[in-house]
């Protein structure tokens, strides 16, 4: 008898642990893992029964707890299991109610009466799951319906109990092993037919994607292709994959690389790499020849290790990345390399290590070009340069490199230029033989000048700089001539040129960066805000002043560049001090008049307080008083759309220029900054007079009034006495770095609110 209850109790656990490992496999069968823990848990009322009558005395009470353990999970994991077989979800109030009434049957009534609450429980809840199993699962396949009934026949094994009590015990473990059994058969076929359904799924959804996608996919062994989708045989134009495995060794080499091939398949099922690719051209069927890219990784296919492969067809796509960097770099007319080819060669030229041949330039330029586009009409002329490029390619040869600069300039480099006057005497010679156009012949003078590296310029540009120089040098000759550049036109670049360059080369580096110089109130001495000051550390040369090169950006056009740079610059100033300090004050940006000219400025700025996500009231921008002077009318419309965002804007240098009142009445200002000019003066009597009399315009307009230059307590006082509601110069700080600005505002922010004070020395103190 004993026996009986051993072999019941390992016949359940065998099929709980197969139910649990055909989960494990299919995690998606939820169903069967339910099961097999319930089928686990059975497995401990027979043994807990054993233990409870055949144990020695002291194990003997180990049996109670080990049946109520297998009995409520038991349950549980049963009703959950039926509810997921059904697509359902076993509901939490059902699964507390059996918990309750499981402990309820299992631990109140004595021990002669347990035989009966238990069995009468445990009925009633297979019989429920059985009813509910028969109804759900009702229009599903044959062997998924058998759940209901053997559910109830197990239920109704439990009037073997009820009726006959201990003696029909064995009875009912044997009946109740095997409908178990059954029920565990049930749904390992209900698991194992969702996981061929999930198979076919998942087979299908590689065929739709495989089968429909424009890239070719191939799995190989590594000596085979074991399949091939159709893209894959319409790149290669043959039949691969369809009826038999083919073997790259009977396919034509120009196609398929074994040798690659068997490299990273080897790279992949070694593990040295989880996915690989490489590229290359291609012969397929129809003699094309074809850029093809390759990916690939490690999968299993048929039970063994194969290798993906994705194969894209980049022929199209990297012709047209040609074709688009051909005309990015060659002249649409005569197909000849631009300028930016030109200065490509050159700094590659001129840039060889020692040794190299001496690279010549010269720099061609047909003279009166324009008389013969009047003359004979535009289109003409676009002939003429067809011409006259084709003659001088065909006088050059592979000599030298032929370019189009633009208009009627042309550029020639000679790399090996050891023999400068032939090249010279070639172009003479091209240019004296007559151009045939279909309305005639006509022979064109030109003016070269010729320039040779490292003789007359140390760089690419200053090289291009020297030739141009020649050329217009040979411009004062008359007919075809040629002019070499010298010494002296190397030397002509004087300080300015050169600092123009450095300008360039420092904006470029990002070499300008931004002091702050604060904003004092003038009662009560606290923090305002910072303007911010453009500084320049020129490499090699030390601090330039910004008078000299802000002078420099905007002479040579560089302003809006250097202005949107600094203007970027300092708003995510702002937004790093929001974010370290917890706040900040307003940051005033001076604005160049060519800024202002722009249409697009107020949209950059708005760009850019979005980029940051500093909000408006952040910024200040300064103008210059001659920039609203001089386009009084476009300043007042930028302004206006700049005071929409939100920001304000103040008038710089206010009394060195040419205002009036109706300017000042006319302009969307919020701020006057008075010009130092009329700040140094203080306190004699009558600069005290000019301040004053501004303090009160301003006043009147409604309009704040800074004063800068500040270098005395004495200017400070008599400033904040006229009226001026900041003051800003040397006696508070010079500009300060961001570091030591960012820690001013910290102790701003730290003390809460600056102290005022009646002593005109302390409320007018510097803070720094």
């Amino acid at each position: 008898m004993n026996y009986l209850y051993l072999i019941s109790a390992g016949m359940y656990a065998v099929v709980g642990l197969v139910l649990l490992l055909v989960w494990r496999r299919h995690r998606v069968q939820t169903f069967a893992r339910d099961m097999g823990c319930s089928t686990l848990f059975a497995a401990l009322l027979p043994f807990g029964y054993l233990v409870s009558v055949a144990a020695p005395a002291p194990w003997q009470t180990l049996g109670v707890p080990l049946v109520v353990l297998g009995a409520i999970p038991n349950l549980l994991f049963l009703s959950s299991g039926v509810t997921q077989l059904s697509g359902r979800r076993l509901p939490q109030g059902a699964a507390a109610l059996i918990i309750a009434l499981a402990l309820a049957a299992l631990l109140l009534p004595n021990n002669e009466h347990k035989l009966l609450y238990w069995p009468l429980f445990n009925m009633s809840v297979l019989l429920t799951m059985g009813a509910l199993a028969m109804r759900w699962l009702w229009r599903t396949g044959a062997g998924v319906r058998l759940a209901g009934p053997l559910l109830i026949a197990l239920g109704l094994n439990q009037l073997l109990l009820i009726f006959y009590g201990e003696p029909a015990l064995a009875l009912n473990i044997v009946i109740a092993t095997l409908l178990r059994a059954l029920i565990g058969a049930v749904f390992m076929l209900s698991a194992l037919d969702g996981a061929l359904r999930e198979s076919g799924k998942l087979a299908a959804r590689f065929q739709q994607l495989t089968e429909h996608s424009l890239q070719g996919v191939v799995v190989t062994d590594g000596a085979r292709i074991l399949y091939a989708n159709p893209a894959a045989r319409t790149i290669y134009g043959m039949p691969l994959g369809l009826d038999h495995h083919i073997a790259f060794s009977d396919l034509p080499p120009q196609a398929f690389s074994e040798a690659l091939l068997q490299h990273h398949h080897g790279l992949l099922q070694s593990g040295q790499t989880d996915l690989t690719s490489w590229e290359g051209r291609r012969q397929v069927a129809d003699g094309r020849e074809l850029e093809l890219r390759f990916e690939a990784w490690r999968v299993e296919w048929d039970g063994q290790l194969a290798t993906h492969i994705l194969i894209t067809d980049d022929t199209e796509r990297n012709a047209s990345a040609r074709e688009l960097l051909h005309q990015a770099t060659h002249d649409k007319l005569t197909g000849l390399p631009n300028r930016a080819v030109l200065m490509q060669r050159l700094n590659e030229y001129c840039y060889l290590t020692d040794g190299s041949p001496p690279c010549t330039l010269v720099v061609l330029n047909i003279d009166r070009f324009k008389l013969f586009n009047q003359s004979q009409g535009l289109v003409a002329g676009d002939q003429l340069l067809k011409a006259f490029a084709a003659q001088l390619r065909e006088v050059l040869g592979a000599r030298a490199e032929l370019m189009r600069l633009g208009g009627d300039e042309f550029a020639i480099v000679d790399p090996e230029g050891g023999a400068p006057r032939e090249l010279a005497a070639r172009l003479q010679a091209a240019c004296a033989r007559p151009v045939r156009l279909a309305g005639g012949e006509y022979v064109i003078d030109a003016s070269m000048g010729l320039a040779i590296f490292p003789d007359h310029a140390v760089d690419a540009e200053a090289l291009l700089r020297a030739a141009n120089a020649a050329m217009y040098q040979a411009k004062r000759i008359p007919g075809t001539s040629l002019s070499m550049a010298e010494r002296r036109f190397a030397q002509m670049s004087s300080t300015a040129l050169e600092n123009e360059q450095a300008l360039r080369k420092g904006i470029r580096n990002q070499e300008i960066y931004l002091d702050y110089q604060p904003k004092i109130d003038a009662v009560s001495g606290r923090l305002l805000g910072f303007e911010a000051l453009a500084r320049w550390h020129r490499p090699g040369i030390g601090p330039v002043s910004p008078v000299e090169f802000i002078a420099i950006a905007e002479r040579t056009g560089q302003i809006s560049e250097l202005g949107s740079l600094l203007l970027e610059r300092a708003c995510r100033q702002i937004a790093d001090w929001r974010r370290a300090i917890g706040g900040c004050v307003p940051v005033a940006v001076n604005v160049s008049p060519m800024q202002l000219l722009n249409k697009g400025f107020p949209q950059l700025v708005q760009r850019i307080l979005q980029q940051t996500g500093i909000p408006a009231h952040c910024l200040t921008l300064e103008i210059t008083e001659s920039a609203a002077v001089e386009n009084l009318e476009d300043t007042q419309t930028q302004l206006q759309q700049l005071r929409a965002l939100g920001i304000e804007v103040a008038m710089d240098d206010f009394g060195t220029g040419f205002s009036s009142l109706s300017m000042l009445r006319e302009l969307p200002l919020n701020t006057l900054k008075i010009d130092r000019g009329l700040i140094s003066p203080l306190p004699a009597p009558d600069a005290v007079a000019v301040v004053t009399a501004i303090c009160q315009l301003a006043g009147a307009l409604d309009l704040q009034v800074v004063a800068e230059g500040i270098e005395t307590l004495e200017q400070a006082i008599a400033a904040r006495d006229a009226g001026c509601h900041a003051l800003q110069g040397y006696y508070y700080a010079r500009p300060l770095t961001v570091a030591d600005a960012g820690a001013w505002q910290q102790r701003e922010l730290g003390a809460g609110t600056a102290c005022c004070a009646d002593d005109d020395t302390a409320a007018l103190a510097g803070q720094d």
